[in-house]
């Protein structure tokens, strides 16, 4: 029978611990990675817009705050208001038949 020395030991333990920081390691990336999905913008917004139990409020107040913005920001560009109109008419045409 061999008898385990104190450096068979200590090694062993510090094999020990590096299995266990290499775990605790991968599971950090892990949860850093899940939070940066979750906090991610296109993520959020789809979320909201392929939720089952969502209703159709939500979906219905995205496509009103794009239509703002969208207007805003046309509407601040000086060269795009000679073409305001025909670009509001195209714009609220084709949101209105997704919003449908």
């Amino acid at each position: 029978m061999k008898t385990i020395t104190q450096e068979q030991l200590l090694m062993e333990r510090i094999e020990h611990l590096q299995i266990k920081q290499e775990i605790a390691l991968r599971q950090l990336k892990s949860q850093v990675h899940n939070s940066i999905q979750f906090w991610n913008p296109l993520s959020m917004i789809k979320s909201t817009l392929f939720a089952e139990d969502n209703s159709n409020n939500a979906k219905t107040d995205l496509m009103n705050t794009a239509v703002n913005i969208t207007s805003r920001l046309i509407s601040q560009n000086s060269l795009l208001v000679f073409f305001q109109k025909p670009i509001k008419n195209i714009l609220g045409n084709i949101l209105q038949r997704f919003i449908k």
